[in-house]
């Protein structure tokens, strides 16, 4: 298990009435607090009916359970569309992904919709691929983002509830042998099962049910019409079942099942999960919810992401801009601080100094000795001072607002300002890292209004790759103009000595 603190889980209850959130204390190896809140969907459609109450019923389980947006999440969906397939062993990554979105737009669900694709090999060509309505991934992933939670992965129900088998010692001696085993998941609205060896997937099967039958038990019929020819001809010694439904009772359909396994039976409903409110409540959580905690602690555990490609990083990119924007903006602030005490103590030197002069050149005056001269070099120097403090109030409150300025997947490794002359706008120069160079363009408009007077304008940029893979552009934000005519120096901050702070990258 990894040292690194455990993300939190955010789970979508398969029965699409009630959002959960479940965080782990790998410290004590308990659950440390497990909560869960109402929250509509469209369940015809499977999908978020309403994106403002869903960022609502997420900030409101941070804040009743006190963990700050920092603290990195995976989210666990009920599956959409889940199948196997045998494709080619020497196709590449890209092939695959072209041929599986085929195979899923075949389908009917997928006619109208672009589906979002993630996969697991089971064997050397044989691949089981969950399919996602792209629109729908792309509303969780900004969803997350504006509340600005870095969000480590999108996860199928299905993985999640075989890694929370695992981490609870259910079916501890099925892994430890090696015997063969079998899981059965039923909702209000889908059938699934899987033939296990040990934490490997032999075989699956994935089907949606009627959601508008009004007859249970004709449900429960279907549900065991599809086990039994999944199962044909197939021995396990273990069957662990997982009822999810709202209106399906398991003593109606396990007794209806023949078969000599020993049967492990799990309800996850209002009156069984503590997290849903029940106080005499058999367990804390979900399945779902406690595996989708251990997304990446496990290495023989299956898992999907249905994050868009160059999404898989943005947690730890989010956390470390923040982290980054916070001590660079803080540092800079605190320089130009004391900068501004500094001139504050000279500029009160130098006008008790004026206030003397004044008074002994009006005694000259009176004797006929003309200091005009004098006088207007002390009007000037006043109005340098003020000017030099002016334009470092101005350099400060663009630091400041800067970091509300910049854009989702941006992050910044240098800032160079020079104040120059009165006359002149300030000299800016950014430098940073992007996954899309397009955020990195939304940034131009709102700059250029907190530097009245600038044209910033992104030059060098350029695609890079990090050392694990992960593909992103270089640039740089500047004003040309400003920045040439301040090379000569200025008062306020040299050229040779920019407020610089390099802060690294992927």
């Amino acid at each position: 298990m990894s040292l690194k603190k455990l993300p939190v889980a955010i789970n979508v209850f398969p029965s699409l009435d009630y959002v959960e959130l479940v965080q782990f204390d790998d410290k004590t190896g308990e659950i440390e607090k497990a909560s869960a809140l109402p929250c509509s969907f469209d369940t015809a459609a499977r999908q978020m009916s309403d994106r403002d109450q869903m960022m609502q019923t997420i900030r409101d389980l941070f804040s009743m359970n006190r963990i700050p947006y920092t603290t990195p999440v995976v989210l666990v969906l009920p599956s959409f569309f889940t199948r196997e397939i045998e494709l080619p062993a020497e196709f590449s990554k890209d092939e695959l992904r072209f041929a599986l979105v085929s195979e899923a737009e075949r389908f009917y669900i997928f006619k109208k919709s672009e589906p979002q694709i993630g996969w697991i090999n089971l064997d050397e060509s044989r691949l089981l691929y969950s399919a996602f309505p792209k629109a729908e991934i792309e509303k969780y992933m900004k969803v997350f983002q504006e509340l600005r939670i870095p969000l480590l992965g999108i996860e199928l129900s299905y993985f999640s509830i075989l890694r929370g088998l695992v981490v609870t010692g259910a079916v501890s001696q099925e892994l430890e042998q090696e015997q063969p085993w079998c899981l059965l998941v039923i909702s209000d609205y889908s059938f699934f099962a899987s033939i296990q060896q040990g934490t490997k997937i032999l075989k699956t099967a994935d089907a949606p049910l009627s959601i508008n039958e009004e007859d249970d038990m004709a449900t429960i019929q279907e549900i065991i019409q599809d086990f039994e020819a999944f199962t044909d001809n197939q021995f396990f010694e273990r069957l662990v079942f997982v009822n999810n439904a709202n209106r399906l009772k398991s003593e109606d359909l396990l007794c209806r099942i023949v078969m000599p396994a020993t049967v492990t039976q799990i309800d996850q409903n209002a009156l069984t999960l503590r997290s849903r409110g029940a106080l005499d409540g058999a367990f804390p959580c979900t399945l779902e919810g406690l595996g989708g905690i251990f997304y990446k602690q496990y290495a023989d555990m299956p898992a999907i992401n249905f994050q868009m490609e160059g999404g898989s990083d943005l947690a730890g990119v989010l956390r470390y801009r923040q982290e980054a924007m916070v001590w660079l903006i803080g540092s800079n602030v605190l320089v130009f601080l004391l900068s501004l005490l500094i001139w504050g103590v000279m500029a009160l030197f130098l006008w008790q100094k004026d206030m003397e002069r004044a008074s002994v050149s009006e005694q000259l005056a009176k004797l006929g000795a003309g200091i005009d001269t004098a006088k207007m070099d002390d009007v000037q120097r006043r109005k340098f001072i003020k000017s030099v403090i002016d334009r470092n109030v101005q350099a400060n409150n663009f630091l400041v607002r800067l970091g509300t300025t910049v854009q989702p997947n941006v992050w910044l490794e240098k800032i160079q300002l020079a104040v120059g002359a009165a006359e002149k706008p300030l000299a800016i120069s950014l430098e940073g890292k992007a996954i899309e160079l397009g955020t990195v363009n939304a940034m131009l408009a709102p700059l250029n209004q907190i530097a009245t007077g600038s044209n910033l304008q992104v030059s060098n940029a350029a695609p890079a790759t990090s050392t694990d893979g992960q593909a992103y552009f270089t640039w740089t934000i500047q004003n040309p103009d400003a920045t040439q005519s301040s090379e000569g120096g200025g008062p306020g901050m040299p050229p040779s000595s920019p407020s610089a702070l390099p802060m690294g990258g992927p």
